[in-house]
């Protein structure tokens, strides 16, 4: 039968995998375990049993605040008529004075950092970033800022994938490129 062709030959659900896992344990497949367990994802919360109901952001954020009775939220990143009050902490940085510039940025609540490199967060922990969350990331930006073609196509069209699978050429060697 079709559906038990299909099940042999590729992994279908939880259970599945769950059993392939304990019996590459259990035969000492190192390689086909390696290979299963990193189909998993890292985050927990890609899990369907983890899936919650979300609140709006802003209301979530003012139950918060007014929970734990806070002041209103400061801005992040500087804005460019602070870039001045920061070239002032810059030499009160190198003359050693970290007492004065956090009293400033107290009592006048500037943003303590400048912009970021990649889409607000620092160069290096968008590149120690595992692809999966990257997407979560670029997903959760504005729309403004993102162009059109950096959002993943998440439609599957069955048609076009036998096409794709029925034209391979399965006679060429298999080669793999990296870009950096």
């Amino acid at each position: 039968m079709l559906v038990d062709k299909i099940r042999n030959n590729s992994l279908c659900d939880e259970l599945q995998l769950g059993d392939t896992l304990n019996q590459s344990a259990a035969h000492g497949q190192r390689a086909r375990f390696q290979l299963l367990l990193s189909m998993l994802s890292q985050n927990v919360c890609d899990q369907a049993q983890f899936s919650m109901i979300k609140q709006a952001p802003k209301q979530v954020e003012q139950d918060l605040r007014s929970r734990f009775q806070l002041s209103a939220s400061r801005p992040l990143k500087a804005q460019a008529d602070e870039y001045a009050i920061q070239a002032k902490w810059s030499e009160s940085l190198h003359t050693g004075d970290v007492a004065k510039i956090r009293l400033e940025q107290a009592l006048g609540g500037y943003a303590v950092c400048a912009e970021d490199k990649v889409d607000g967060l620092a160069e290096e922990v968008m590149n120690n970033l595992d692809l999966l969350s990257r997407l979560k990331h670029q997903l959760s930006q504005p729309e403004q800022a993102q162009p059109a073609q950096m959002q993943p196509d998440t439609e599957v069209n069955g048609v076009e994938m036998y096409k794709l699978l029925s034209d391979f050429d399965y006679s060429k060697p298999l080669s793999v490129k990296y870009f950096n």
